[in-house]
C-alpha cells in the first residue's frame, strides 16, 4: 500500500470525529491542523497530536503537505479564496463561500477555486452506476436525499452536491420551487451560519421532474439517489447501485456496505483521487451553473414562488 498522503486541515472543533474517521482510512495522515477560532485550533492540535496551524494563508503556501483540506464552515471567505489561487499545492474544501452567489459569479472561477469534497458524483456508488445510466434510457424522475449532522456538512454544501447531480443528469430546469425550514430562518443576504433543511422541486423542458431534500439535522451521514425512467428504477448510495428493470430483474454494482463509511472516509478517498488526478471530469462552467441553481432555490425560499434559473 502506498504511503498516506500528508494533509493539512482547517476545521471547527466539532469536526474532530470526521477528521479522526478520515484518518482511519489509512489514505491520509494529518500533519497539521488549525481553525478559524484559535482556541479551537489548540484543542484540535492536542486531540490530533499534530502541529497547530495558526494562519490559513501561510499554511496553504507551505511545502510539507500533499493537499490541504478546508472543512470549517464559512471558512472559504475572500481571503481564503485568494490564498488558494496562489497556492502551488492542491486544495479541497467541504464548505462553500459565505458571500452572496451573485458576487461569487463575478470571480473568474465563480468563487470556487478549490476541489469540493465529498461530492456524491465522485463517490464509488455513483461511479459504479455510470454503466447503468448509460443504458438506462430516458430519465423521467430523480429524487435526491442528503442528510448529515452539523459536524459533517452544511445544507448549503449538500444542496450544491445535489444540484450538481441534477445538472449532470437532466440539465437546467425551467423552474424550481423550494422551501427552507429549521430553527434559524433563512437570511435575505449572505449564507454564513446557514442551517436547517431544504426541500426543492424542479421541472425540466422534457417534462422530467426532480426533487431534493437536504439537511444538517439528520444526525448521521446518508446520501441516496432514486432514478425512474422507461427502463425501470435505479437506486444509488455512496457505495453501490441497484438497477431494477421494468420486468423486475435486478443488476447490482459497487460494494453494498452494511455500515456506511460516512463523510470522513469519503473525503479521504476523494483527496487521494484529487492528488492522483483521477477525479471524474467536470464540464467547463459547471460550478457557476450549479451555484445559479442553488441561488434560484434560495430565492424561491424567500419569495414563496417558483423561480427560473437566475441570470447574473
Amino acid at each position: 500500500m502506498a504511503d498516506p498522503l500528508k494533509i493539512i486541515a482547517w476545521a471547527d472543533a466539532n469536526q474532530l470525529p470526521v477528521l479522526q474517521r478520515a484518518m482511519t482510512s489509512g489514505l491520509i495522515d494529518v500533519i497539521g491542523i488549525g481553525s478559524p477560532d484559535p482556541d479551537e485550533g489548540i484543542s484540535l492540535s492536542k486531540a490530533m497530536k499534530v502541529e497547530q496551524l495558526k494562519d490559513l494563508r501561510s499554511a496553504l503556501h507551505g511545502t510539507e503537505h500533499d493537499i490541504a483540506w478546508i472543512a470549517a464552515r464559512d471558512a472559504l471567505d475572500t481571503a481564503a479564496r485568494n490564498a488558494i489561487r496562489t497556492s502551488d499545492r492542491p486544495v479541497a474544501t467541504s464548505t462553500l463561500p459565505p458571500e452572496p452567489v451573485l458576487e461569487l459569479l463575478t470571480e473568474p472561477d465563480d468563487g470556487l477555486p478549490a476541489h469540493l469534497v465529498p461530492m456524491m458524483r465522485q463517490s464509488p456508488g455513483f461511479i459504479a452506476a455510470a454503466g447503468a445510466l448509460d443504458g438506462f434510457g430516458r430519465i423521467e424522475c430523480v429524487h435526491i436525499s442528503m442528510t448529515s449532522g452539523q459536524e459533517q456538512s452544511s445544507p448549503w454544501a449538500r444542496l450544491y452536491d445535489a444540484m450538481d447531480i441534477i445538472l449532470h443528469m437532466l440539465g437546467e430546469p425551467d423552474e424550481v420551487f423550494a422551501a427552507h425550514a429549521g430553527p434559524r430562518p433563512l437570511q435575505a443576504d449572505g449564507l454564513a451560519g446557514l442551517a436547517g433543511h431544504f426541500s426543492v422541486a424542479a421541472r425540466f423542458p422534457n417534462q422530467a421532474t426532480a426533487t431534493i431534500v437536504v439537511s444538517d439535522g439528520g444526525g448521521s451521514w446518508d446520501r441516496r439517489l432514486l432514478v425512474l425512467g422507461d427502463e425501470g428504477r435505479l437506486i444509488v448510495n455512496d457505495h453501490a447501485a441497484e438497477w431494477t428493470h421494468v420486468e423486475g430483474d435486478r443488476d447490482e454494482s459497487g460494494d453494498p456496505i452494511k455500515e456506511p463509511a460516512g463523510a470522513g472516509i469519503l473525503v479521504a478517498q476523494q483527496l487521494k483521487r484529487i492528488v492522483e488526478d483521477v477525479m471524474e471530469p467536470e464540464a467547463p462552467g459547471t460550478r457557476g451553473r450549479v451555484l445559479k441553481l442553488c441561488e434560484s432555490a434560495r430565492i424561491s425560499c424567500l419569495t414563496g414562488q417558483a423561480e427560473g434559473v437566475i441570470t447574473p
